[in-house]
């Protein structure tokens, strides 16, 4: 059907093929550049006990949960570095998941206070042993380690286990003056 020298028909099947390519084409890219190499890097990590991945916005949410038997710092660093690797600039929520039961939920409700305040003084020796404290009351026990970047908790409590990972608090200045609370280099005593 002509309308004045226009075929229509041939303008509207050119118009849906190539929308069938752009989403085509994002779907290849989601696939091959994205999905894909994700699910390589989660598969083959040997402390990997499940994981999903969604998408929320626009943005990557990645679930993961770490083995019982494995510790949490290790595996969390090398999880997130690869992921970067693979992610490269694209933004990306890594979440981890755990089975935490009341018991576990209780004791990580009475250390939050030492565990934050541990963050910004650096008073992780206090941190450990309150933690370790009202773990053992609870029946629980308690891994602490940390780095330059986190504070890695994992609670476990019979089959259950929390985990969390707490940022160190690394602020910047506006001079690009890196500042790290907790311990950091540019302490001062007063």
């Amino acid at each position: 059907m002509p309308w004045k020298g226009l075929k229509i028909h041939i303008i509207i099947f050119s118009l849906l093929i190539g929308i069938a390519l752009i989403f085509g084409a994002q779907r290849m890219y989601q696939k091959y550049y994205i999905s894909k190499p994700i699910n390589n890097v989660l598969c083959t990590n040997q402390a990997v006990e499940s994981y999903q991945v969604s998408s929320e916005n626009g943005t990557l949410l990645v679930s993961v949960k770490i083995k019982n038997d494995t510790g949490l710092m290790a595996p969390y660093k090398e999880i997130r570095k690869n992921m970067e690797r693979v992610m490269g600039g694209r933004s990306f929520i890594f979440a981890l998941n755990d089975n935490r039961d009341d018991t576990l939920d209780q004791v990580w409700y009475r250390c939050q206070y030492a565990v934050y305040q541990a963050q910004v003084q650096g008073s992780f020796v206090e941190m450990a042993e309150i933690i370790n404290r009202e773990a053992l009351v609870s029946g629980a026990k308690a891994d602490i380690t940390i780095d330059q970047e986190y504070i890695y908790l994992r609670l476990r409590h019979g089959d259950y286990t929390l985990d969390e990972v707490i940022p160190r608090g690394v602020y910047q200045l506006p001079e690009n003056n890196m500042l790290v609370a907790g311990g950091g280099v540019n302490d001062q005593r007063n």
